[in-house]
Parts: C-alpha cells; sequence; structure tokens
C-alpha cells in the first residue's frame, strides 16, 4: 500500500511537471508572438560603405637634405598660396657643402683624366691592370660628380614651396636654428579637394554606379547627414584588411558642406540600390519559405518582390489591412 501511493505521488508530480513546462512555454511563445497588419508603403534596399576623407591635393614636403632651419613662415592652419614659400634651411650650410662637393668633384676629374693619359693609345693592349685602374679612377669622378649635382639640388629646394593653394596641415620644426633632417618639413592639403572614400566588395560593384547620391554620415557629425555623388569607381580592385576582394569608391561631398570637413574622418556612406514607392508591405520576418501565417489560422502562399533593409514587398497573396502573425 505503501509503493503504491509512492508511486500516484511520482506520476503526480511528473505531470505537475510536464503540465508547468507547457504552460511556460505556452507563455513564451506568446510572448515572441505579434500580429502585424499588410500596409502600403514604400520598401528601400540599401547598401552601406564604411571609409574615410581623404584628400585628392595633399602634398608632403620634405628637405632633400639634412641642415639647420633658416626661416618659417607658416603655421599649422595657415591658408597658404600656390608658390609661397613656408620653410627653408639655413643656405649658408648648404652653399658651403655644394662647394666642398664641387672641389672633390674637380679633384677626383683631374685625377681620371691623368689616369685616361696613361692608357692612351693602348685601347688594343691595354693590361687588366692599366684598366683597372682607369676604371677605379672614373667612376670616383662620377660619384663626386653626383655628390655635386645632388649638393646643387639641395641648396636649390632649402626652401619648401606651396604647390598649390591650401592650408598647412602639419608643421614637423618650427624653431630657427633647430636641426631639420630629410623626413622634417610641412604638409599642405587643398580643403576643396576633400572627398569621402570608401571600399564595396566585389559582389557589391553592380548595385554602385557614377553619378548615383549617396547619404554621407561622418562620426565626427553624428547629427548630420552630408550630401554626396560617386564620382569615380577603381578600375583596378584591391584586397582589403579583411583579406576581400574590393573596389575603391570616391564620394564627392556638396560645395556648402565641404569646408567643415577634414582629412580622415571616419564615416559611412549609404546609397540606396532599389525602391518601391506605395506598395504592400510587411516586415521581412512575416513571410517564411515564401508563407505568411494568417491571424486566426491558416497559412498563405505569398509572391514578394524588391526585399528591403527590414521590410519586403508583397505582389501576389494578400491584400492591405489583412493581419500575419509573426513568430
Amino acid at each position: 500500500m505503501r509503493r503504491r501511493n509512492i508511486a500516484i505521488a511520482i506520476l503526480i508530480l511528473v505531470v505537475g511537471a510536464g503540465w508547468w513546462l507547457w504552460m511556460r512555454s505556452k507563455s513564451n511563445n506568446n510572448k515572441n508572438t505579434r500580429i502585424v497588419s499588410v500596409e502600403k508603403g514604400d520598401v528601400v534596399r540599401t547598401l552601406a560603405l564604411s571609409g574615410k576623407i581623404k584628400a585628392e591635393k595633399e602634398a608632403h614636403l620634405r628637405f632633400l637634405s639634412p641642415g639647420k632651419l633658416g626661416y618659417v613662415k607658416a603655421r599649422e592652419g595657415d591658408e597658404v598660396k600656390k608658390g609661397t614659400a613656408m620653410m627653408g634651411l639655413d643656405v649658408r650650410d648648404l652653399a658651403a657643402a655644394e662647394t666642398a662637393a664641387y672641389y672633390s668633384y674637380i679633384a677626383a676629374d683631374a685625377n681620371a683624366k691623368q689616369v685616361e693619359d696613361e692608357v692612351k693609345g693602348h685601347d688594343n693592349d691595354e693590361t687588366f691592370v692599366l684598366k683597372n685602374k682607369r676604371v677605379a679612377a672614373q667612376t670616383v669622378r662620377d660619384k663626386a660628380y653626383d655628390t655635386w649635382q645632388s649638393a646643387i639640388r639641395a641648396k636649390n629646394n632649402a626652401s619648401l614651396i606651396a604647390p598649390f593653394d591650401g592650408v598647412v596641415a602639419r608643421v614637423t620644426v618650427n624653431v630657427v636654428g633647430q636641426a631639420a633632417g630629410v623626413t622634417d618639413g610641412v604638409d599642405v592639403v587643398d580643403p576643396d579637394s576633400l572627398y569621402f572614400e570608401a571600399e564595396v566588395d566585389e559582389a557589391d560593384l553592380s548595385m554602385v554606379t557614377i553619378g548615383k547620391k549617396v547619404k554621407v554620415e561622418l562620426d565626427a557629425y553624428p547629427d548630420k547627414e552630408f550630401e554626396g555623388e560617386i564620382k569615380i569607381i577603381e578600375f583596378v580592385a584591391h584586397i582589403s584588411d579583411a583579406g576581400a576582394t574590393v573596389f575603391s569608391v570616391r564620394v564627392k561631398i556638396s560645395e556648402e558642406d565641404i569646408e567643415i570637413l577634414r582629412v580622415g574622418m571616419n564615416g559611412d556612406a549609404t546609397l540606396v540600390v532599389s525602391e518601391a514607392k506605395n506598395v504592400l508591405k510587411l516586415p521581412i520576418e512575416a513571410v517564411v519559405d515564401g508563407e505568411a501565417e494568417m491571424e486566426g489560422g491558416g497559412k498563405r502562399k505569398v509572391e514578394i518582390g524588391i526585399e528591403g533593409d527590414d521590410l519586403i514587398e508583397v505582389k501576389v497573396g494578400l491584400k492591405e489591412g489583412e493581419r500575419i502573425v509573426i513568430r
């Protein structure tokens, strides 16, 4: 009798637990279920491309040889005109280096000519020793000449000249008399040449065309949309950091907005690749395997059109106002 009571108690517990789990599952299903109506509106499919602001005209001007800074006439943020001398080395040291290089060349040339005179008339019987001596002397002369010419160029290019109208973006040294190396100089950017560059995967390239309008959102201005237009699509693909085959796309920003842009700003460009206006629409998740579950029971075959970012176009199978169950 005692065993029978225990068995009945266990059965009651199992049934109770099963009922509780069933009711909980039903409750959860109800929580995840919602009803939507078939409505009319627009369905838009967009493509988002990440990128950053770059400049078509951007010059990184550097000295050809080290020296002492002779003058600085430009600071970061200054507007400069084409041909403006912005920074220069002390030419006195460069002139002395040019003179020294010149006399080294003169000495090497005199030595080479002396050796060449020694081998005159021996074109057919020049010994290896004489040939080696002649070639060595001529090589020293050639190197001395190249050094002299480099010194001339260094003196002539002691000043860094603005190659176009623009804004000084960076100055690496700014104290007269300070040592300046070949990595020092001035960066100049033409603000009117700024553009947004993004990468488009080769699988999406067919959706991108020159002249297409684009909305650009920058991290620096989260509450502002910039109007843009695709101007250039790279002709040759390259491999992205993620290892995908991509093409670079240049977006020209409208003139009224370009003045607040800065090189290096990150953001996203969004373009409409397909659109259906004033059509029947539903959330994408409302149609599963070509069918929609109707309120009150039953399923309906549905033919869809454009699939947007979160909505789909309903072409056949449903009417406006009908209610659909989404689980």
